[in-house]
């Protein structure tokens, strides 16, 4: 191996092992005062995960053996044990966290650490396994990891239809962090996992190189997109609008009655005609686009147009269409009907008919 070489080799692995680290320290003891006060609900894994990002660590046998094919096959299979595992407790503990598997976690972790350990002793000098160990180890971390893979395609199915079920009234901005965050890294771990699978196959120094710069590339985006001091706390616009009408006067008309009448019928077009509200998680911004007018207006055409607030008027419509297909198609499953009028769920869908005072979807057939 040339100097450059190893000086490669050396500097990659190096800057992966710190940016773990300091990625360690950020998830114990960094809180951004952005959201101090929430900071527990949004990211109830924290300290888990940063555990898991300081047994990075443990790729300092290869970092002190850079050439070596020992403790290059040690610290491919640690990866593709100990990432897959990181990921699944960073997927579970951020999005179901009231659905902990601990004892599974740990008995998955000791199984991992057991049958590495053989390869650790190994990678460090102080044990030497028999000649031709390397398609056994292949073997023995394969069948380990095939679960790993297969729990993280079933996390990555899992909150994908949490994603679907969520409450539009609590999360309805397409750009509100939980949802957007899911969406970001739904099939990430599954991605993760399927890139180390290639980096362990092909069992190559250069193939680690290109992992090490890759990974650290995605722990550094990590850090800063879930600890970004500089995000705000969502609050839902529509909300925001009608505390400052409030605030105004609600009684002020700012609008003229002509221009009340032409943004009041464009609106019942996008509601009667083109059913706008089927869209899952519709947001006050769509209609503004739309209707091309701005959020004060809006909310005003919306009050003067008998509604409550922009979720009510999005609720009514979503329970009169929902009463029209039920009657329509009397056979159909409630929660296809739900999906079809934008609901997240049927559950979603029961609450909006209870806070319209309508009786259970169910009743109408």
């Amino acid at each position: 191996m040339s100097e450059t070489t190893y000086i490669l080799f050396y500097s990659a692995n190096l800057v992966f092992i710190v940016t773990h680290i300091y990625g360690w320290l950020l998830k114990w003891f960094y809180r951004p005062k952005a959201y101090s006060e929430v900071f527990t609900r949004l990211f109830p894994a924290q300290r888990s995960v940063g555990v898991l990002y300081l047994l990075q660590i443990f790729e300092l046998p290869y970092l002190l053996r850079i050439g070596n094919e020992n403790a290059l096959i040690y610290v491919n299979a640690f990866a593709m044990l100990f990432y897959p595992l990181q990921m699944l407790v960073m997927c579970e503990g951020y999005f179901f966290p009231h659905v902990r598997h601990k004892r599974l976690g740990c008995w998955v972790f000791i199984l991992s650490a057991i049958v590495l350990m053989p390869l650790f002793l190994q990678a460090v000098g102080a044990f030497t396994l028999p000649e031709g160990y390397r398609p056994w180890a292949f073997v023995g971390i394969s069948l380990v990891f095939l679960p790993f893979f297969w729990m993280n395609v079933k996390m990555a199915l899992r909150i994908g239809n949490r994603v679907r079920q969520v409450n539009e009234a609590a999360y309805a901005d397409t750009d509100d962090f939980p949802v957007r965050f899911a969406r970001y890294v739904q099939w990430l771990p599954t991605l993760v996992s399927f890139l180390l699978t290639i980096n362990f196959i092909a069992d190559n120094p250069w193939v680690k190189f290109g992992r090490d710069v890759s990974f650290t590339l995605i722990s550094v985006w990590f850090c800063i997109f879930t600890l970004n001091p500089w995000r705000k706390v969502f609050t839902p616009r529509e909300e925001e609008i009608m505390e400052q009408m409030e605030q105004n006067g609600s009684s002020t008309h700012r609008l003229s009655d002509d221009r009340y009448d032409e943004l009041s019928r464009r609106l019942e077009d996008l509601l009667v005609k083109e059913r706008i509200f089927i869209e899952p998680h519709i947001t006050l911004d769509t209609f503004l686009q739309k209707l091309g007018t701005n959020p004060n207006y809006l909310a005003e055409v919306i009050r003067r147009s008998g509604y409550q607030s922009f979720y009510d008027m999005i609720c009514q419509h979503r329970v009169r269409y929902a009463i029209s297909l039920i009657h329509q198609h009397p056979d159909e499953r409630l929660q296809e009907i739900a999906f079809k009028c934008g609901f997240s769920s049927p559950t979603s869908m029961n609450r909006a008919f209870k806070s319209q005072g309508k009786e259970a979807p169910s009743s109408y057939r």
